[in-house]
């Protein structure tokens, strides 16, 4: 039931307290006793609820300025996906980087870790991004940072995926794969891109052991901004076995997936300072609340779980 303030007005309840409401799985009016006056974090004016304005509603591109200008709040410059540069090195520290190897970023978003890698470890790192927009942004980033040529970010398409043959050391992806659909020839893919020896690291979302779809990840699936096609994680292990990668590590993560979420929203939360978000990014702040609490509840209810898989390239593949 909506909140009403004394004189019986629908309440409108402050952005900062929505978000921190979303990420921690409350109904924001369940907990907000109301004021007649609040201070919205979109202008940073005190107004009357009575003719505070409603929050836009116009449907708005999947990546836009905004939209980048939130996610680099929550999850740190250059980031499009929760964890920072230490998360990045710590994924990556299977791989014993350095300056001699060449890493393929699959959906590398903004670029950041292909940055992290370049910079840290001094790898060359290509990172593939299927979104335009978030490829500029990202290679904008890298030539600010001098990473240019170590970190460049180029545009492809995930469903006609064409990768040099033999072309790198490496092959590292952060929740990117649940949105391919034909995993079997993406598997392939990787597998032929890689030299004699090489690894692939990834992190993504399943579902647990061999479970199939819920109602509760149908319901998920259908209110996500890109399709998803998430499997199970005993079909990633099918598929990498298939195509000659040898699984060293196959670890659930959820938890530690969960607290880079939180931490993000508690971050950015408590940065929230009147004024400090324009009107045009409210509705990508609010969507970006609610896309992640969507995700936390399927994590917390176990349907949906993130794990993190480490494998090497045992044998060429085999033509699906």
């Amino acid at each position: 039931m909506a909140s009403v303030a004394l004189d019986g007005r629908p309440l409108k309840i402050p952005l900062r307290v929505r978000l921190a409401a979303w990420w921690e799985g409350y109904d924001p009016a369940d907990i907000y006793p109301g004021d007649p006056v609040q201070l919205e974090f979109d202008t940073g004016r005190k107004r009357a609820a009575s003719g505070a304005a409603a929050a836009p509603t116009t449907k708005v591109p999947l990546w836009t300025r905004e939209r980048i200008d939130v996610v680099e709040r929550l999850w740190g410059p250059g980031m499009h996906s929760p964890g920072g540069e230490d998360h990045i090195q710590t994924l990556v520290k299977p791989f014993g980087l350095n300056p001699t190897m060449t890493v393929l970023d699959l959906g590398a978003g903004l670029g950041g870790a292909g940055r992290v890698m370049a910079k840290a470890f001094g790898a060359w790192v290509t990172g593939l991004e299927p979104w335009p927009i978030l490829a500029q942004a990202g290679m904008d980033r890298s030539r600010a940072a001098g990473t240019e040529k170590k970190a460049p970010i180029d545009v492809f398409d995930p469903k006609n995926i064409a990768l040099k043959p033999q072309g790198y050391n490496c092959v590292f992806a952060k929740e990117f794969f649940f949105t391919i659909a034909d995993k079997a020839s993406l598997f392939f893919a990787i597998s032929a891109t890689l030299r004699a020896g090489g690894q692939l690291c990834f992190t993504d979302y399943a579902m647990p052991d061999d479970a199939k779809p819920t109602p509760a990840i149908d319901a998920w699936m259908a209110k996500e901004p890109v399709e998803p096609f998430p499997c199970a994680s005993q079909d990633i292990l099918d598929l990498l076995a298939q195509n000659g990668l040898e699984v060293r590590v196959a670890e659930d993560i959820t938890d530690l997936h969960q607290a880079l979420i939180l931490q993000g929203w508690r971050d950015l939360t408590q940065a929230l300072k009147p004024g400090s978000v324009a009107p045009a990014t409210v509705p990508h702040l609010v969507a970006e609340a609610e896309l992640w609490a969507r995700r936390g509840a399927m994590l917390r209810t176990g349907d949906l779980r993130v794990y993190r898989f480490h494998a090497l390239k045992a044998a060429d593949p085999v033509s699906p």
